[in-house]
């Protein structure tokens, strides 16, 4: 079975730059501090039309220190940030901001060791980055269930991105790890159909949740 990547790619960038327009659309109903999100998406989006189209056009380039720079470091530092900014409780901030302490520690001294960090995928260092927003993502959602929003959740825009975030890093990771300590065991036409579902699923679900945000 043939898995046509550069469609599948095209799908997706599309999906991410509709759902980026309706958040400049929909800003003013959105929580504080959503332009730093809106930022993250923003600067993903553009790298996934970018690559797409180098894709569609078959310029052969290599894209790792685009998403090593752009995504690993500046949409996770965003998405940070704006958890940070809709964290209401000091306790909870703090333990946020240690998260981000730990996320540049990890990122700089990841640098500093790996002689190909720009080179090659940092898998490890991502690995990282992906278990501390899950961390961040635990503060959000604690918050959530534990005060008045959770009578009104379907139109809590955080919670959708919490949600959408789990979905496509948490989501991703296990394919990441597959791929990276054993190709063998993945085809690679199933590991690129995958990689399609789970970033589908949760932009698709990221999209709903901008349909639905409606802040008090």
């Amino acid at each position: 079975m043939h898995w046509n990547r550069e469609i599948a790619g095209i799908f997706i960038a599309l999906l991410m730059l509709v759902t980026f327009i309706l958040l400049l659309i929909k800003r003013r109903k959105l929580e504080k501090g959503s332009s730093y999100f809106i930022g993250a998406i923003g600067i993903s989006t553009a790298i996934e039309m970018y690559c797409a189209i180098q894709d569609l056009t078959k310029i052969n380039f290599d894209s790792a220190i685009l998403y090593i720079i752009a995504v690993n470091f500046i949409f996770f530092l965003l998405v940070f940030i704006y958890f940070q900014n809709i964290l209401e409780t000091k306790k909870l901030k703090k333990i946020n901001l240690m998260i981000i302490i730990i996320f540049l520690f990890n990122y700089g001294i990841s640098i500093i060791l790996d002689d190909h960090f720009f080179l090659q995928f940092p898998f490890f260092s991502y690995f990282v980055e992906v278990i501390l927003l899950a961390g961040s993502i635990y503060l959000v959602m604690s918050q959530t269930f534990n005060s008045d929003r959770i009578l009104s959740l379907g139109n809590y825009f955080p919670f959708w991105v919490c949600i959408s975030l789990l979905i496509i890093y948490l989501g991703v990771l296990p394919l990441l790890v597959i791929s990276h300590t054993a190709t063998s065991l993945m085809n690679l036409n199933i590991f690129y159909i995958l990689l399609f579902i789970v970033n589908a699923v949760g932009y698709g679900i990221l999209l709903r949740g901008v349909q639905k945000a409606n802040a008090d």
